[in-house]
C-alpha cells in the first residue's frame, strides 16, 4: 500500500541488542512479513527471512554459525543479506556447483544504536539512521517491548492528544491504584488524582522540521515548566518523544503494532 511503502522508508526498531545475547534467534514479524533477528558467533546481527527457501522450515530454530545462520532441518546456511552461502550434501556431490549462489531470500540491512537494533526495509540506498539526541548521549537506557493490538496510527494518534492526560493517567490510574489497595488505606481517589486543580488551562501546536511539538498546562504549571517549554516532540512518522524518553511504534501489520518504550538516565 502507498503508507507501507513510505514506512519501509525509515528505520524501525526490532529488538534490544541485549535480548539477542540470552537468546541469538527469535521470529518477528514487522510491517507485514515474516522475519527472524539473530546474531552470529561473529557478532554480527541478521534479519531475514523467517523460512528457509529448501523446505520452508522455521529459521527462528536456526543455529548460529561463525558467519551466518544455520537451518537445522539439511543445514543450509544464511548470512545476514539473505544469500545461501552452504549447502552441505549438494556441495559433496557436485564440488564444483554454484547452485547456492542462486538462492537468496528476503535480507533486510540492521544497525546498532544506544543498545536498540534498527532495521531497513525499504529500497536503497539506505538513509542515515536519525542520530536522536537521547540516543546518543552518556548514560544508562532501560528498554521495554510490548505487542499491542492495534494498528500503529492508533498509537500515534493517541501522542497528539494532550487532555487524555489529566482523565486516563491521572484520574483513571489513581482510581485503579486506589482499588488495588486495602479497603481501610484507600484515600479519597479524588484527591489522589489531582482531577481538582489538575485541569488542563492551555495546549498547543507547533509544526517542526520533523513533526509536531506538543505542548500543555495542567493545573499550577506555568510555561517555564518543561512540559510546555520543551514539550513533547511527536516525530514522524512513528516516535513520540517524552522527557529523556522515547517510544517507537513499528507496525507489525495492519492490526498490531510493536510498541518499544526508553528510559534514559545520566551515569
Amino acid at each position: 500500500t502507498p503508507m507501507g511503502e513510505l514506512m519501509r522508508r525509515y528505520w524501525h526498531p526490532v529488538a534490544a541488542t541485549g535480548e539477542l545475547k540470552d537468546r541469538p534467534t527469535k521470529a518477528v514479524r514487522l510491517l507485514g512479513e515474516d522475519l527472524v533477528r539473530y546474531r552470529d558467533k561473529s557478532g554480527t546481527y541478521g534479519l531475514i527471512e523467517r523460512f528457509c527457501p529448501h523446505r520452508r522450515v522455521d529459521l527462528s530454530y536456526g543455529i548460529p554459525e561463525e558467519h551466518g545462520l544455520r537451518c537445522m532441518y539439511h543445514g543450509w546456511m544464511m548470512d545476514e543479506t539473505g544469500q545461501c552461502i552452504e549447502q552441505p550434501f549438494e556441495e559433496t556431490v557436485h564440488p564444483d556447483g554454484r547452485f547456492k549462489e542462486k538462492v537468496k531470500i528476503a535480507g533486510y540491512p540492521v544497525q546498532e544504536m544506544a543498545g536498540l537494533l534498527f532495521a531497513y526495509m525499504g529500497p536503497e540506498p539506505a538513509p542515515l539512521l536519525p542520530r536522536w539526541d537521547v540516543l546518543t548521549w552518556d548514560g544508562h537506557r532501560d528498554w521495554q517491548s510490548y505487542d499491542l493490538p492495534c494498528n500503529w496510527l492508533q498509537c500515534q494518534e493517541n501522542s497528539l492528544d494532550p487532555l487524555h492526560f489529566q482523565w486516563l493517567h491521572r484520574y483513571f490510574g489513581g482510581w485503579m491504584m486506589n482499588r488495588s489497595k486495602p479497603p481501610e488505606e484507600r484515600d479519597a481517589w479524588n484527591a489522589i488524582t489531582g482531577a481538582k486543580g489538575g485541569d488542563h488551562k492551555k495546549i498547543g501546536f507547533d509544526v517542526m522540521d520533523y513533526g509536531v511539538i506538543k505542548r500543555r498546562l495542567v493545573g499550577d504549571e506555568t510555561e517555564e515548566s518543561e512540559f510546555w517549554r520543551i514539550g513533547h516532540p511527536v516525530l514522524f512518522p512513528n516516535i513520540l518523544r517524552v522527557a529523556h524518553g522515547m517510544q517507537f511504534r513499528p507496525p507489525v501489520d495492519d492490526t498490531h503494532t510493536l510498541h518499544i518504550t526508553m528510559q534514559f538516565r545520566p551515569y
